[in-house]
């Protein structure tokens, strides 16, 4: 009766007034209550997964069903904007392949939630201020997953969950209405742990990472239609207290260490139907003279993110993409991965909206899990968006992982989804 009556209240909010404050300025659809926007939603997702423990030898398939509930309030004011979320997501499989020590019951899920607020002020005078606080638990992204994070997630395929929070900062300076500076700063902290239990006060704490640091953007309309930008990043990495000598990073510390990113590049239009972005620059991450074998440097650092994209029609997009940039886990000193990468999104008759993708993506880990990877992923599907607020969608994805360091052979996944989005879900 619960999830029955929480469908009723997201049919009942959808279908009533669909519109927004007439002060809005943006185009949030909603549930107007007074000044605020309320955007109820719900999510059912079925799942078949080919191989649910992400394994190279023996994988297990089965089908699975995750409820994603979310209730968002906005505030869509012209200089003023206030934003408040929450959601909460469960997920099981169904064991259909239940046999001698075959149970994916460790990887049923009752516990994942995000809350979120942002505030962004002054939106349009010389001088603005943006703060975007969240706190969650979610499934880690700390293994061997398709390198999509949300379908990660849609899928429950990791026992490991992150209980964390993130506080982004920014200024927004605007001296002219071509000219933007956007100095910054950001604080996240993941705690990596398990089992997955809704309350449990002894977990095993795989990691505990702090990231702290400052940042500068810079964007400067030198043409109607063109851009340089400039995006840089100082922080620090520390770690917190965690469970040592596990079967996930050895006896191995997790090093606190110093990084950097700067990027400078351009952007606009190249024509009405193609657009274009490339920047490039340099990092680093920096351990302390004791343990310069792993930091990263040299070549490891040039970094890069380069987009064409191709509009033949208005609801045609079409995308070719490079990237370059490194990232931290807990099993990991850092992690650099090289990307390319193929998209595609279209709407026809305003009701159809296939999508593809294909990418291929060179991770360099470094750290107690000291090796190469290469990763291929494809996928495709389509969304029938039946009213404004419902829509049916399927969609396959491809994955395969191959560690250089081991012979054993690929973590090779097929995952089919029908999901199913009820209300005013993005």
């Amino acid at each position: 009766m619960g999830f029955l009556a929480l469908c009723g209240l997201v049919v009942l909010a959808a279908s009533s007034l669909y519109s927004t404050p007439a002060s809005a300025a943006g185009k949030t659809e909603g549930v107007p209550i007074g000044d605020l926007v309320f955007r109820p939603s719900v999510n059912v997702v079925l799942v078949y997964d080919s191989n649910v423990y992400r394994a190279q030898l023996n994988p297990e398939a089965d089908f699975g069903l995750a409820v994603r509930p979310q209730f968002e309030f906005v505030y869509p004011g012209e200089n003023f904007r206030w934003e408040l979320s929450t959601y909460w997501r469960g997920f099981t499989y169904f064991n259909v392949n239940r046999g001698p020590g075959i149970n994916h019951d460790d990887l049923r899920l009752v516990n994942e939630f995000g809350v979120r607020t942002s505030v962004d002020l002054n939106r349009t005078g010389k001088f603005g201020f943006k703060i975007s606080p969240q706190l969650y638990n979610r499934p880690s992204s700390a293994g061997w997953g398709d390198g999509d994070e949300d379908g990660a997630r849609a899928a429950g395929d990791n026992v490991e969950q992150d209980l964390g929070v993130g506080v982004p900062i920014a200024i927004a300076l605007r001296p002219t209405g071509a000219f933007h500076i956007k100095p910054g700063g950001e604080w996240n902290w993941a705690r990596s742990y398990y089992p997955r239990r809704l309350f449990d006060p002894d977990p095993v704490v795989l990691g505990n990472r702090h990231e702290v640091s400052g940042k500068l953007g810079v964007d400067w309309r030198f043409f109607p239609r063109s851009h340089i930008v400039f995006t840089g990043q100082l922080g620090r990495i520390l770690w917190g207290p965690y469970d040592e000598d596990t079967a996930q990073h050895g006896t191995d510390p997790q090093l606190p260490g110093t990084f950097f990113r700067a990027l400078l590049g351009l952007r606009g239009d190249i024509t009405k139907k193609v657009s274009f972005m490339a920047m490039g620059g340099y990092g680093g991450v920096y351990y302390g003279e004791d343990n310069e074998s792993s930091n990263l440097t040299g070549p490891d650092g040039l970094l890069a993110r380069v987009e064409f994209a191709l509009r033949p029609v208005l609801t045609q997009r079409l995308a070719l993409g490079f990237r370059r940039d490194f990232l931290f886990r807990y099993f990991a000193d850092n992690i650099a991965e090289t990307q390319g990468y193929f998209k595609y999104s279209g709407l026809f008759f305003g009701r159809l909206a296939p999508n593809a993708s294909f990418s291929y993506t060179y991770r360099q880990i470094q750290g107690w899990l000291d090796r190469q990877e290469h990763q291929w992923a494809a996928g495709g599907g389509i969304k029938v968006i039946i009213t404004p607020w419902l829509d049916v969608a399927v969609d396959y994805r491809f994955s395969a992982v191959n560690p250089s360091s081991d012979d054993k052979g690929e973590y090779i996944d097929n995952r089919v989804t029908l999901r199913i989005s009820l209300g005013f879900d993005d």
